[in-house]
């Protein structure tokens, strides 16, 4: 590391063990190809609601780009009288309580509401440092 005026004035050094990380790396793209590739609208979001990942299915499904579903919060696709259903699955996977499989309405980008069947399940995503 220098100064400034290119002075050393310390140095680093960083060594790992990268096995685990070049063995988790194919199977982490694998699984990205398979719900990119999937045909069931495929959206996680965060506990807060927020949408973190929106695939091409979801993109056909509800009309809406990843790059305008990402950031959004998840009632982007909810109708308002929905809001409160929506309220209690994140409280139940704050919970870390299973949500099992059940029907529901949600809205497509031009207004169409769809009668979908839904899975939620909370999740962990665990990755080295």
């Amino acid at each position: 590391m220098r100064d400034s005026k290119e002075n050393i004035i310390g140095a680093s050094k960083t060594a790992g063990d990268m096995t685990e990380r070049q063995q988790v790396k194919p199977s982490t793209n694998l699984l990205a190809a398979i719900v990119d590739c999937s045909d069931d609208a495929i959206i996680s979001k965060n506990l807060d609601g927020i949408i973190t990942s929106w695939n091409k299915s979801a993109e056909r499904m509800f009309g809406y780009t990843a790059e305008e579903a990402i950031g959004q919060h998840i009632t982007l696709i909810i109708p308002p009288e929905r809001h409160a259903e929506e309220s209690d699955i994140l409280a139940r996977l704050r919970r870390g309580e299973r949500v099992d499989h059940f029907h529901t309405v949600r809205r497509r980008k031009d207004g169409t509401l769809l009668d979908l069947s839904r899975l939620s399940r909370p999740y962990e995503i665990h990755q080295s440092t």
